[in-house]
C-alpha cells in the first residue's frame, strides 16, 4: 500500500470531502463525497457529488470529519481563503489534509517561493475578478525551463494538441483551472497552515508514488 494510501486509512476517517479528486480518488468513496469544479477538464472527476469552485462549499459548518485535497491550492488564486473555507467545513478536532506540488521539483522550480506575506496581501485585495497579477512571474519563471528551442517546442506543442489552446493564454489558463497561482515547498505551507490557527500533525517533504510532492497534515482545533 502507498504511503499516502496508508496516511488516508489514519487520518480519513468518519466522514469525509476530497476536493478535485481526479479520475482515482484517494479516499473511501462510501465515507467520502467529491468536489470539482471543472468537469469538462480531461483529468477532472467527471460526475462529482459537487459541483462548485474549491473556495465556496455549498456545506454547513463543522460538517466533515476531514478535508483531504491532492493538487488544487496552488489553483485557489485566493490561498488563505480557500484554506478558510475548507477549514470552515471541518468539525473540531477534525483534519485537513494536503497532497501538494513541491516547487523544487516541478515546472515552477525557477519561480520565487510565495511568502506569508503575499498570501496575506491577495487574500487583502483579490475579488473573485481572475486574478492576472501573476501572469509576469510565471512567464519568467517558466521562460528558464527549457535548455533548447527543440525542448520548448515540444513543450508548446503537447499543451496546444492537448488543450487546443496558445501556452500563454493566461484567459484560457483561468478559465479552465490550468494555472498555478501560488508556489512552495512543506515550509510555506507550514507557516500558512500555523497562521490560520492549525496543529501540524504530520509533514513528508518527499514520496515516491509522487516525487514530484509533498504530504502535510494538520488538525482543526476547538472553537
Amino acid at each position: 500500500m502507498s504511503l499516502i494510501r496508508e496516511l488516508v486509512n489514519v487520518y480519513c476517517k468518519g466522514n469525509g470531502l476530497e476536493i478535485g479528486p481526479g479520475k482515482i480518488p484517494y479516499c473511501n468513496p462510501q465515507t467520502t463525497e467529491t468536489l470539482d469544479k471543472f468537469t469538462d477538464n480531461g483529468d477532472a472527476t467527471s460526475s462529482p457529488d459537487i459541483i462548485s469552485d474549491a473556495s465556496l462549499i455549498p456545506r454547513p459548518n463543522n460538517h466533515f470529519d476531514y478535508v483531504f485535497s491532492s493538487h488544487v491550492l496552488e489553483h485557489m488564486q485566493d490561498t488563505i481563503g480557500a484554506l478558510k473555507e475548507w477549514v470552515r467545513v471541518i468539525k473540531d478536532n477534525g483534519v485537513l489534509v494536503l497532497l501538494l506540488p513541491h516547487a523544487d521539483r516541478t515546472f515552477d522550480k525557477h519561480r520565487n517561493k510565495t511568502t506569508l506575506e503575499h498570501h496575506i496581501l491577495d487574500h487583502q485585495k483579490l475579488s473573485s475578478e481572475p486574478d492576472h497579477s501573476h501572469d509576469q512571474e510565471i512567464m519568467e519563471g517558466w521562460s528558464k525551463l527549457w535548455n533548447s528551442q527543440e525542448e520548448k517546442e515540444i513543450m508548446f506543442s503537447e499543451y496546444e494538441n492537448k488543450w487546443k489552446a496558445n501556452f500563454w493564454d493566461f484567459d484560457f489558463r483561468l478559465a479552465n483551472g490550468v494555472i498555478h497561482f501560488h508556489v512552495w515547498t512543506q515550509d510555506e505551507i507550514t507557516k500558512l497552515l500555523q497562521f490560520l490557527g492549525l496543529k501540524i500533525l504530520w509533514i513528508c517533504e518527499f514520496d515516491t508514488e509522487r516525487a514530484d510532492s509533498f504530504i502535510v497534515i494538520a488538525r482543526k482545533s476547538n472553537s
